[in-house]
This record gives structure tokens, C-alpha cells and sequence, in this order.
């Protein structure tokens, strides 16, 4: 018998005859597990809530937008102009983020 079907079958075996229902943390879920990704969400929050969000966050979530409008089109004309109002910003965005790029590196 593999060592991980004994450590099953055991734990199995003593939940069956109830022995973990006074245990204090057998039912306690594991807390969620801390990336990059959720301090860059909090941080993000932070600036959100205090108005000082940088203007790429802006952009960038304008653009996404942009791309849901762009979607929602239907009409030829609809979608000429969404697309124009897209790469308008996709322009900019590039654009400060180069002059950001530059601005650092010298």
C-alpha cells in the first residue's frame, strides 16, 4: 500500500468514528495564499481611495473598457470609431510610458 492511500485511509478511518469533532481546527479553512498579485491589489486600492492613482492605472483600465465597447458594437461605423478611440489610447498609454521609461534610466 502507497504511503499516500495509508495517510487517506486513516484519515478517512478517524473522521468516520468522529474523533476530530472536538478538534478545534479540523474544520478551520487554510487562509489564502499571499502573491505579489494581492499586495499590487491592495496597494492599488490605497492609491484608488486616495485619488492618487498614476496615470498609466488610468489608461490602462480605460483601454479595457475600450475593448469592451469595441466589442459591444455592432454597426461598421460603431466599430471604426471604437477602434479609433482604442488606438487613441493605446497612442498615449505608450507614449507615458516611454517618457516614464526615459525619465528613470537617465
Amino acid at each position: 500500500m502507497a504511503k499516500q492511500d495509508v495517510t487517506e485511509y486513516l484519515i478517512a478511518k478517524v473522521k468516520a468514528e468522529g474523533l476530530l469533532e472536538g478538534y478545534k481546527r479540523a474544520r478551520k479553512p487554510k487562509p489564502p495564499k499571499q502573491t505579489d498579485d494581492t499586495f499590487l491589489k491592495a496597494g492599488y486600492r490605497i492609491l484608488e481611495e486616495t485619488g492618487s492613482m498614476p496615470r498609466e492605472i488610468e489608461l490602462k483600465k480605460a483601454i479595457a473598457d475600450q475593448f469592451e465597447k469595441l466589442h459591444e458594437a455592432t454597426t461598421e461605423e460603431q466599430k471604426e470609431e471604437e477602434f479609433r478611440k482604442l488606438a487613441e489610447l493605446q497612442m498615449v498609454l505608450s507614449v507615458e510610458q516611454d517618457a516614464r521609461r526615459k525619465f528613470y534610466t537617465e
